[in-house]
């Protein structure tokens, strides 16, 4: 595979969440995945697995080209990611998670290797235009062990339904009136709370023992139906978000939601190297959030109304006609529509962690972390998954927007609501 691709609609709004948070100095759009290993593993066995990778997919090291309608520039010649090995000191994991990448010349994927008393954490971090999080834990599952057969070579971008040009346009405008209509109430993030705090993005993840998982899953069954935990894990973040707002003394007179939507056939990750999900904004008003009950009714309602008039498509087709605009414009753009907001809280939801991630070249993951960049405006975000049955919430944040003490505290009631609605 050689050449050109087009970046779909999806890659193209994650470069420009790329480009919006490295103008206001921070990393860019990428994404980690930690794995906390029972013991070391070979560097050069890594390295050698990961040219197979590379010989196998050349995307690996693709770079964008094009101001207008970008794509994919496909390398003649495959290019690994780098494995790079560290000691460990006490700044060290802070600076390899706030790293850039250096995507335009190719490098979408990093892994750091840190190896203390016998053990070792890897982090695996990738730019979010390269692939979602779903594809990064299959391809870290692949990239771990030799036994599994490797992803599709030739990389195919989804297949759009092939609906007159009429018919998409309609469908975009649908979808530009309902982000517009969000406005007439538009949210408001806490901001920079602490403008001389440095450029970072900290997280903390909040673990939930096999009891307590058990737990939270009774609430959402109980609260939001046996399919609805995701709805769940969204209304008590953002009943949560509210009451934190209020105690900041910056509340918010809405909350808007972003939700990926998966456009694959579901189960499926390949193609591998794709960001194959629309997104779509929901926004939730005081009268909805007297309760968690209350907020789960308004996102299924809001849910099945976008379902039923073609929201979700019309966003795909929104992004994919928006890709003829450099990205600075396309930025300026999507942040006028809320005010300057982009949303209220990043929000991930990932369910289990693929059941292929066990071992990583013979040694035993004991533990997995999530990490996701956030936006510069909210500054805040939270991530679900579950690894090997129990809960796990990233709560990330940028260092302007909240404190250390500040996250906490917001990770601690998000928590609490979690087990006790």
């Amino acid at each position: 595979m050689k050449g050109d691709r087009p970046l779909n609609g999806c890659d193209y709004l994650m470069l420009g969440f790329d480009y919006e948070l490295r103008r206001h100095g921070y990393a860019g759009n990428s994404c980690q995945i930690i794995l906390e290993l029972a013991a070391a593993i070979s560097p050069d066995a890594l390295r050698r697995r990961l040219d197979v990778l590379a010989g196998h997919c050349p995307i690996l090291g693709a770079r964008t080209a094009g101001v207008i309608r970008a794509r994919w520039k496909i390398p003649a010649k495959a290019i690994a990611p780098k494995v790079r090995v560290h000691r460990e000191d006490a700044e060290l994991f802070t600076r390899l998670v706030n790293e850039p990448l250096d995507v335009a010349h190719g490098e979408l994927a990093r892994f750091d290797l840190i190896e203390s008393g016998g053990r070792m954490r890897v982090i695996f971090t990738w730019a979010h235009a390269l692939m979602d999080a779903h594809s990064a834990e299959h391809f870290v599952a692949v990239a771990g062990r030799e036994e599994l057969p490797l992803p599709a070579a030739e990389f195919i971008p989804l297949k759009k339904p092939q609906l007159p040009l009429k018919a998409r346009l309609k469908g975009a405008l649908k979808n530009l009136r309902a982000y517009h209509e969000f406005r007439n109430t538009a949210p408001r993030s806490p901001g920079r709370r602490h403008p001389g705090a440095p450029k970072l993005q900290l997280f903390r993840v909040e673990k939930f023992s096999a009891a307590e998982s058990a737990q939270v899953r009774a609430q959402a069954t109980k609260l939001a139906g046996v399919f609805g935990e995701a709805q769940y894990h969204a209304a008590v973040a953002i009943l949560e978000l509210k009451k934190f707002q209020e105690q900041l003394g910056c509340p918010s007179p809405s909350f808007v939601l972003p939700v990926p939507v998966g456009m694959r056939p579901k189960g499926n990750v390949e193609p591998l190297f794709s960001n194959q999900v629309t997104s779509l904004l929901l926004q939730l008003l005081p009268g909805q959030l007297e309760s968690v009950a209350t907020a789960v009714a308004a996102l299924k309602n809001q849910t099945a109304h976008a379902m039923r008039e073609g929201i979700v498509e019309g966003c795909a087709f929104f992004t994919d006609f928006l890709r003829v605009l450099p990205r600075p414009a396309y930025m300026a753009f999507m942040r006028h529509g809320l005010k300057g907001e982009i949303c209220s809280l990043f929000y991930g939801n990932t369910a289990a962690v693929s059941s292929l991630v066990t071992t990583f070249l013979g040694a035993t993951i004991e533990d997995f972390t999530h990490n996701a960049a956030v936006p510069e405006r909210p500054g805040l975000g939270v991530i679900f998954y579950q690894f090997r049955g129990e809960l796990r919430v990233t709560v990330a944040h940028l260092a302007e927007t909240l404190d250390e003490n500040e996250a906490a505290k917001f990770a601690s009631g998000l928590r609490a609501r979690l087990l006790n609605p």
